[in-house]
């Protein structure tokens, strides 16, 4: 796999998880479709699985564009950090589905093992 798969496959998991707190929404009916194409002018009720989703969704915009950048770089300056860059997105994956359940211990273990991966990709171009 190329680091511009895995660059693709990265932008895949954005797009995932955008649609999670929808879908859990809507089969556990605490937003009706109609809300959904509406200006949402007042707040949906949510639950706290909706919560965890949007948060996991947000933890990953707080490290993807570090990730994105350094995937570019490795990319342009011929560094292989593909193994890396495979483990940060498999993390990355079992993380959201471990935040919604609620496994405290394991998903700050997973997170920290996508952290350490960005560091170690960044190690490897000094």
């Amino acid at each position: 796999m190329t680091l511009e798969n895995i660059l693709i496959l990265s932008f895949l998991l954005v797009l995932i998880q955008i649609t999670i707190p929808v879908l859990i929404s809507l089969i556990t009916n605490n937003v009706k479709l109609s809300y959904l194409f509406s200006p949402r002018d007042k707040e949906a009720n949510t639950s706290i699985y909706i919560d965890r989703a949007n948060r996991s969704l947000k933890n990953l915009f707080e490290t993807l564009p570090i990730f994105i950048g350094v995937v570019l770089l490795s990319i342009i300056n011929d560094v292989d950090n593909t193994s890396l860059a495979i483990i940060w997105l498999l993390a990355r994956i079992i993380y959201v589905p471990v935040y919604i359940i609620g496994i405290n211990y394991l998903r700050t273990g997973i997170w920290a093992i996508s952290l350490i991966c960005l560091i170690l990709m960044s190690v490897n171009f000094l």
